[in-house]
């Protein structure tokens, strides 16, 4: 299940300033002059009638109606983007829900959709919350890390696209699965953490042949590596190696063991644990520049790897106890 980094996007914002125009009125008067000098009183030859004078006529002012204030516009308060430590939709979704599947992708890539949409329908089947973050999202990126830093393994502290990981409420990791993952194995993963199904699961099979399921894909995922020739190229493919088998061992334990034989998984889990544990030390150690000795690392996860090929041929899992 080997996985690619994608690029990180850059998100660019932009804003508008709003401008306010403002008009006046020029108020025009004129005044009226009389004379000083009082006319000469001719008295007429014959009485004549006084006419009353007309009265001056009321010039009807115009009252402007006063300005309605408009009412002030309410500021949407920006939704916080972490709430406990963690994004914020995952923290919402988990105060709702006792298990949640997150689904990590990246943009544009046509896999991490296909795992998205999976992770989607396997959170349905099993009635848990689901969330999907995008790992170029700074606002994603900074609290998820912050959240995973005490997951048990370094591969489960690291945001690759695509996987999966199950949460159980308040915020305890669960399980993780790197690269692509099915529906019925998402769905079963939150059914072992505590979701409550609303539809019974498409999963089918007895434990063995899902588990030689799972160990048949990650040998194909080995086979698709590229082979190293360089010294490069080696540290990208034991990179490689190590998420394949990360994500075939996760998926393992996300089967519910076969009745009576739970003791007997337990203790082959344990013992792939056990091996990949030693894959990550190695691996953190070579890109830290420091030597690695691969005689003894090798020695060391064959002797775990071998204690747990033998214990899944006897479960039947024979694909999976090929060699570690």
């Amino acid at each position: 299940m080997s996985l690619r980094p994608h690029a990180r996007v850059i998100a660019l914002a932009a804003g508008a300033a709003l401008l306010a125009l403002v008009a006046g009125f020029l108020l025009l008067g004129r005044g009226q002059s009389s004379s000083d000098a009082a006319p000469t009183v001719i008295k007429p030859l014959h009485p004549v009638k006084k006419h009353a004078a007309a009265a001056p006529k009321k010039v009807a002012q115009t009252v402007k109606a006063k300005p309605v204030a408009k009412p002030k516009k309410k500021i949407a308060r920006p939704k916080p983007s972490v709430i406990d430590g963690m994004p914020a939709a995952l923290a919402q979704a988990l105060d709702r829900n006792a298990v949640v599947v997150v689904a990590l992708y990246a943009p544009r890539s046509s896999v991490d959709q296909m795992s998205t949409q999976e992770a989607k329908q396997g959170a349905k089947l099993a009635g848990a919350g689901f969330v999907a973050l995008n790992v170029a999202s700074e606002k994603v990126v900074g609290p998820l890390t912050s959240l995973l830093t005490g997951a048990a393994t370094p591969a489960d502290r690291v945001l690759d696209d695509p996987a999966v990981l199950v949460f159980q409420s308040p915020k305890t990791l669960f399980v993780r699965f790197n690269g692509f993952t099915d529906r019925d194995t998402v769905a079963q993963a939150a059914a072992n953490a505590g979701a409550v199904a609303t539809a019974s699961t498409a999963s089918s099979g007895t434990w063995a042949t899902r588990a030689n399921a799972i160990c048949t894909e990650m040998a194909t995922q080995v086979q698709a590596l590229p082979f190293p020739t360089s010294g490069a190229d080696v540290l990208n493919w034991v990179d490689g190696l190590d998420k394949a088998l990360s994500g075939a061992v996760a998926r393992l334990h996300a089967l519910p063991a076969p009745a009576g034989q739970a003791a007997q998984v337990k203790q082959m889990l344990a013992a792939y644990d056990r091996a990949v544990t030693g894959f990550h030390t190695a691996l953190a150690a070579a890109k830290r520049g420091q030597k690695v000795d691969s005689d003894a690392l090798q020695k060391q996860t064959a002797a775990y790897g071998k204690q747990a090929d033998a214990i899944a041929r006897q479960l039947g899992a024979n694909a999976c106890g090929g060699g570690f």
